[in-house]
């Protein structure tokens, strides 16, 4: 099952990437954070988490303005408790301030869940991740943020707990796809 949502996955993303140009403004960015795995979830002793997340620059619906288009995302976050999460999805930038330096996401996609040595059962391997995250650019290349991150399986399976992760972020931007 692993293969085929990988498979499925890359498919999304490379549809979603090859779709439109990216606008003049655009840029790909490595997001990379750390926090709190469990928050907001009795059963589940706190954790910590990192996660990793590249964005690319092209998408669909690019425009210049506070709206920056769907932009596809893969991330893989990782827990102390040996739990994972690689998924695949869309981001929704939308920008705003002088010179666009805030930015707020939202970004929904699927993904593959390995609980580890994690007591907490999510119901089963295909999750679904849900986030909002804001960030300012404190330059051209960088940003700092914070995010809240959810896991569920929107009841594609019997029991759907989810669970939710808080972090703080620093974002690269570059030049990329």
């Amino acid at each position: 099952m692993f293969q085929r949502l990988l498979v499925a996955a890359l498919l999304f993303v490379a549809a979603a990437v090859c779709a439109v140009p990216a606008s003049a403004q655009d840029t790909s960015r490595l997001m990379i954070g750390a926090g709190v795995f469990g928050f907001g979830v009795a059963s589940e002793p706190k954790n910590a988490e990192g996660r990793i997340q590249y964005r690319f620059a092209k998408g669909l619906f690019a425009t210049n303005g506070v709206f920056r288009g769907f932009k596809p995302i893969i991330g893989f976050a990782a827990q102390t408790n040996g739990s994972q999460f690689g998924y695949a999805a869309l981001a929704a930038p939308l920008v705003f301030g002088h010179e666009d330096r805030w930015e707020v996401v939202l970004e929904g996609g699927p993904g593959y869940y390995r609980p580890g040595s994690s007591k907490l059962n999510l119901g089963g391997d295909f999750e679904f991740h849900v986030a909002i995250a804001t960030s300012y650019a404190i330059n051209d290349s960088g940003r700092i943020g914070i995010g809240i991150y959810h896991i569920s399986n929107a009841n594609f399976h019997k029991k759907n707990p989810g669970v939710n992760s808080i972090l703080a972020s620093y974002t690269f931007a570059f030049d990329g796809p």
